[in-house]
C-alpha cells in the first residue's frame, strides 16, 4: 500500500510549558480508583476504618519491638521477703535510726519501734486520733534518739526514744494536756497568730546532731508561710533522762528486795487493762544515755514497756526548746514600697549585704514607667517577646544546718570547733535556706540574737536561674546547689573557695542531689606533698527526665558528668526514689513509678537485684514509697498493700490491708561481694596544721633513707662508666688533631704567629 511522506516538513516536540498536569482522580495514576468512589456517608466510614487500621497496626509493632527488646534485656535476679511482718501492716511511714539498730514505724493511733534484728516491738507511743504520716530519727547521744513526726493534721511532735522507751518532748504547733493527762493541740497561739488560728507545719528537719531544728510553718487562712528555727537542750535532756533513769533503777531495786520477803505461794492479781509485755522487752538491757564521759548504765525492765505504752503519763518534764529566729520568704522583685525617694532612701540600709535585690531605691512605679517606654519604643517586636509567667508562691523552703566554715566567719574564733574530729561535738554555726523558686541562697548565723521576723543574713548568693535542689556532706564541708538550667555548683564552705561548675545537660532541672561517702572514691595524693590537702568524693544527680550522673570532686580533678543511667522513655520508668544505702554507698536502691525496686551499683548504673512482693501484693503508693533500710544496709523493709483488699464501709483499715515486708540483703547472691568489702572511713574534712605538715615531711625524710645507699651505689657505678666515656672522647679528640693536615702561614708584621679563632683573610697576606 503506497505511503505519502509529505516532505520539507521539520517536527516540532511540545512544549514543557503545554504538558497536560496529573489528574489525581486518573486510575493509571492510583490503583485505588480502578474502583468507583463511595458516596456518603460510606467513604467517611471507610476512612475512618483505615485510619483506625493504621493506627492499630502502629501500636501492634511498637509492642512487638518492645517484646523483642526486652526478650533480649538481660533480667535482673529476684529475691523474695525472708519474713513477713503483718503486725505492722497499718504503717504509714518507716524510718531507720542512724546507727541500725532500730527502725520506727508510724501507723494510725501512734509510733512502734522495731528491733531490727529480732523484729520484734521494743516500745510504743499510742494517742487516739493521731496517724503518723512522717517520722525521722536523729542520734543524739548513745543510743538515744530524737524522733520528729507530723501526723495527717499537720501537727509537729517531738519525742526522745532511749532505753526502750519513748519519752513526749512537745507539740511544735502548742499544746495543752487535756483529761487523763494527754496532750491536745490547740488553735490559738498568740506567738504564732491571731485566736483561733490554725497552724500547720508541712516540714521539720533537725541538724545531724540534734542540736537545732527547723519548722515550716503555714496559716491555711492567710496563706502565709515562714521558717522557724529552734535551739535544742540536747545535753540538758540528757541528764533529766540520766535522773530518772537512775530514780527508777532505784526503785526496782526496792521492789525487788521486797519481793523476795514476800510468800511465793500466793500470786497478787493482773489488771485487765495492763500490757502484756513481749519477751524481748522483759529481758534486761543495758543502754547508756550520756554523751561524753559521764556514762551511766540502765537496766530496763517490763514495767518500762507498760509505761511507754500508756502515752505521757509518766514523762518527766524536760527542758523547753528555745525559738532563734523566724525566716520569711523573700520579698518580691516588685521595687521599694516607698511613697517618696526621701522615705526610699531611709528605708535602704549600710549596703553591708548584697545580693538580695532589695537593697535599692527604684520604686513600683518608675519599674511601670520604664515598661511603658521600653514597649512604646519596641512596639513592632513586642510580639515576638516571651510571655512573662506568672511567679508560683513560695510555699516550701529547703534548708541546711552546717557547721562553721570560711564562707561565714561566724564560729571560726572557737578553734576547738574547727579542729574537732568528733562530728558529735561540733554544732552548727550557720543555717543556709533557700525557698522554692527563688534565684538566692541565703546564710544566716545561728549564734547571734535575732527578733522575731527581724533578720539579716550574712552571706547571700544570688543566681541567674533558679535553685530545685541542693544537698550537704555528711561534716557540711561541702554544699552542692542544683539549678533549673541544668548547672550544678559545689562549694568548699571549709576552705571557703568554689570547687567547680558544671552542666549536666541544657533544658534539664536536677531535681535530687546527693553527696556519697568517700570512702568508695580514690583518694589520690599530690606530687608535691606527702599530706591530703583535699577529700575526693563522689556527687550524685538526679534529673527530671529519669538521667542519673555521678560525677567526682577532688584536688586537682575537674567535675566531668558520667551519665549511669540514661534518660527514660516511658513515665512508668521515672525515679520516685534514689538513696544509697546507709553503710554501703557503693549500692543505691531506687525505685521506678511502676511499683519495681532495684538495688544498683552505685558507679556503673547497672541493676543487680530486684527484691520483689509476693504476688498477693504491690508497693504502698510507688510515688511516695515506704522503704527503710537497716542494720547498715544488712536488712530492707517494704510495705506492700493486699490488692485484693477492700475496705469496709464505715469500718477503720485493718491490719490485713497490707504488712511489712523484711529482706536479708546479706543473703542475695549477687550482693557478696559488695557485703565482703572492706570500707575504710575516711573524714571528708582535712585539717592540715603546720604540726601534721612537718610530720609528714619528716616521716617521708625518713623513709627514704633506707633508699640512699642504694641510690649512691647506683651513682658510684655510674659514675665510672661516665669518666671511662670522658677518657675516650678525649683520646678521639687527640686522634682527630694528630691527623688533621699541617697549614703553613707566613709571617705578618704586628702579628700572632698562630691564626686566630676568626680565620684569616686575604687582607693579612703580604
Amino acid at each position: 500500500m503506497p505511503v505519502y511522506i509529505r516532505k520539507n516538513v521539520n517536527f516540532t516536540p511540545p512544549s514543557i510549558d503545554n504538558f497536560p498536569l496529573e489528574d489525581d482522580e486518573d486510575y493509571i495514576t492510583d490503583p485505588d480508583q480502578l474502583l468507583d468512589r463511595l458516596p456518603q456517608p460510606y467513604r467517611m466510614i471507610d476512612k475512618v476504618l483505615s485510619q483506625w487500621y493504621d493506627e492499630v497496626w502502629q501500636i501492634i509493632e511498637k509492642r512487638e519491638n518492645e517484646r523483642l527488646e526486652e526478650s533480649r534485656r538481660i533480667r535482673a535476679p529476684q529475691y523474695e521477703c525472708s519474713a513477713q511482718m503483718e503486725s505492722q501492716g497499718r504503717a504509714c511511714c518507716v524510718c531507720d535510726s542512724v546507727d541500725g539498730r532500730y527502725i520506727f514505724i508510724g501507723q494510725p493511733r501512734g509510733l512502734s519501734a522495731v528491733d531490727v534484728q529480732t523484729q520484734e516491738k521494743v516500745a510504743s507511743w499510742e494517742e487516739e486520733s493521731v496517724d503518723i504520716h512522717y517520722v525521722k530519727a536523729y542520734l543524739i547521744g548513745v543510743q538515744v534518739y530524737l524522733v520528729v513526726t507530723i501526723d495527717d493534721m499537720g501537727f509537729a511532735r517531738l519525742l526522745i526514744f532511749g532505753g526502750d522507751k519513748f519519752y513526749f518532748v512537745k507539740i511544735l504547733n502548742e499544746f495543752q494536756k487535756g483529761r487523763g493527762g494527754a496532750h491536745r493541740p490547740i488553735f490559738s497561739n498568740p506567738a504564732h497568730g491571731e485566736g483561733g488560728t490554725k497552724l500547720i507545719i508541712s516540714k521539720c528537719e533537725a541538724s545531724r546532731n540534734g542540736d537545732y531544728l527547723g519548722a515550716m510553718f503555714e496559716n491555711p487562712e492567710t496563706a502565709e508561710v515562714w521558717l522557724e528555727v529552734y535551739k535544742l537542750p540536747r545535753d540538758a535532756w540528757l541528764n533529766e533522762l540520766e535522773s530518772v533513769l537512775t530514780k527508777k533503777e532505784e526503785k526496782s531495786e526496792e521492789d525487788q528486795g521486797t519481793d523476795t520477803q514476800a510468800p511465793t505461794d500466793q500470786e497478787a492479781p493482773t489488771p485487765q487493762n495492763e500490757v502484756e509485755p513481749p519477751p524481748a522487752a522483759t529481758q534486761s538491757r543495758k543502754h547508756s544515755l550520756s554523751r561524753g564521759s559521764s556514762r551511766l548504765s540502765v537496766f530496763t525492765n517490763t514495767t518500762n514497756y507498760e509505761e511507754s505504752t500508756g502515752g505521757e503519763k509518766h514523762t518527766p518534764k524536760l527542758s523547753p526548746t528555745s525559738v532563734v529566729m523566724k525566716l520569711k520568704p523573700p520579698p518580691s522583685m516588685s521595687g521599694n514600697p516607698a511613697s517618696s525617694i526621701h522615705s526610699a532612701c531611709q528605708k535602704v540600709d549600710s549596703g553591708e549585704v548584697i545580693g538580695t535585690g532589695v537593697n535599692h531605691i527604684l520604686t513600683p512605679n518608675h519599674k511601670d514607667m520604664r515598661k511603658e517606654v521600653f514597649a512604646h519604643l519596641h512596639d513592632n517586636l513586642m510580639e515576638y517577646l516571651p510571655k512573662e509567667e506568672e511567679a508560683e508562691p513560695l510555699e516550701d523552703v529547703n534548708f541546711h544546718f552546717m557547721t562553721a566554715g570560711r564562707l561565714v566567719p561566724t564560729g571560726l574564733e572557737q578553734q576547738s570547733q574547727i579542729e574537732e574530729e568528733d562530728d558529735m561535738k561540733r554544732l552548727p554555726t550557720t543555717i543556709a535556706v533557700w525557698w522554692k523558686g527563688s534565684t538566692h541562697v541565703v546564710h544566716y548565723s545561728l549564734l547571734k540574737q535575732h527578733k522575731d521576723f527581724d533578720v539579716k543574713p550574712d552571706l547571700v548568693w544570688p543566681y541567674l536561674s533558679p535553685v530545685t535542689s541542693s544537698a550537704i556532706s555528711d561534716d557540711t564541708s561541702l554544699l552542692a546547689v542544683g539549678f533549673e538550667n541544668g548547672n550544678i555548683i559545689i562549694w568548699d564552705r571549709y576552705l571557703g573557695i568554689q570547687r567547680g561548675i558544671v552542666n549536666i545537660m541544657d533544658r534539664v532541672k536536677i531535681v535530687q542531689l546527693t553527696f556519697l561517702d568517700p570512702n568508695i572514691c580514690p583518694q589520690n595524693l599530690d606530687d608535691y606533698q606527702p599530706y591530703r590537702t583535699k577529700t575526693s568524693t563522689y556527687l550524685l544527680a538526679l534529673c527530671d527526665n529519669g538521667a542519673l550522673y555521678i560525677m567526682m570532686s577532688g584536688p586537682g580533678l575537674e567535675l566531668d558528668p558520667i551519665c549511669i543511667t540514661p534518660p527514660v522513655e516511658s513515665e512508668d520508668d521515672i525515679f520516685t526514689m534514689v538513696q544509697p544505702i546507709p553503710g554501703m554507698h557503693d549500692l543505691l536502691i531506687t525505685v521506678v513509678k511502676s511499683g519495681k525496686v532495684q538495688i544498683r551499683d552505685t558507679l556503673q548504673g547497672t541493676v543487680l537485684c530486684e527484691p520483689v512482693l509476693p504476688k498477693s501484693h504491690e508497693l504502698m503508693t510507688p510515688w511516695d514509697p515506704v522503704v527503710a533500710v537497716g542494720a547498715m544496709g544488712q536488712v530492707l523493709f517494704l510495705k506492700g498493700n493486699n490488692k485484693d483488699y477492700g475496705e469496709e464501709e464505715g469500718g477503720d483499715q485493718s491490719e490485713s490491708a497490707g504488712a511489712l515486708f523484711m529482706y536479708q540483703m546479706k543473703l542475695f547472691p549477687t550482693l557478696d561481694s559488695y557485703m565482703s568489702r572492706r570500707r575504710d572511713k575516711v573524714s571528708q574534712t582535712v585539717h592540715a596544721k603546720i604540726e601534721n605538715r612537718i610530720e609528714a615531711l619528716m616521716k617521708e625524710r625518713i623513709a627514704q633513707q633506707g633508699l640512699r645507699k642504694h641510690r649512691m651505689q647506683e651513682r658510684w657505678g655510674n659514675m665510672k662508666e661516665e669518666i671511662w666515656s670522658i677518657l675516650q672522647y678525649k683520646d678521639m679528640a687527640e686522634k682527630k688533631a694528630d691527623n688533621r693536615p699541617e697549614i703553613h702561614y707566613k709571617r705578618v708584621r704586628n702579628l700572632s704567629q698562630t691564626p686566630g679563632s676568626m680565620g684569616w683573610t686575604p687582607f693579612f697576606r703580604n
